[in-house]
């Protein structure tokens, strides 16, 4: 059980290239007291893309910032995530932005049910 609203980003490794998207959003549908709230913007990269962080750090900045912009306009106190390397980077974000959302990986939010 939730307790909650939730938002989803949909992670570019998944989304473009593995094609999945529907999933996630089907198995949050389905979690007891959860609000899912759409996020704006989902399928904008978070920034961190694997290397991409590394070779183009004040895009990878500014494409975060975006994403946390985005994240507090849904009110949702609970981004959930499908890939750690997008977690451990909005996280970070957030932490040094001190943000009171959290990042939280999908079999997190499935394990409470």
């Amino acid at each position: 059980h939730w307790d909650g609203t939730l938002t989803y980003h949909p992670t570019c490794h998944a989304l473009r290239g593995m094609r999945i998207n529907r999933q996630p959003r089907a198995l949050l549908a389905n979690v007891r007291g959860a609000q899912i709230v759409d996020l704006p913007a989902a399928e904008d990269c978070c920034g961190f893309g694997g290397i991409f962080s590394v070779e183009h750090p004040e895009l990878s900045a500014e494409w975060l910032k975006r994403k946390i912009a985005n994240l507090e306009k849904t009110q949702s106190p609970a981004l959930v995530v499908i890939e750690t390397g997008c977690l451990m980077h909005i996280a970070g974000g957030l932490h040094r932005q001190k943000k009171s959302q959290r990042v939280v990986h999908i079999a997190e939010v499935l394990a409470s049910q």
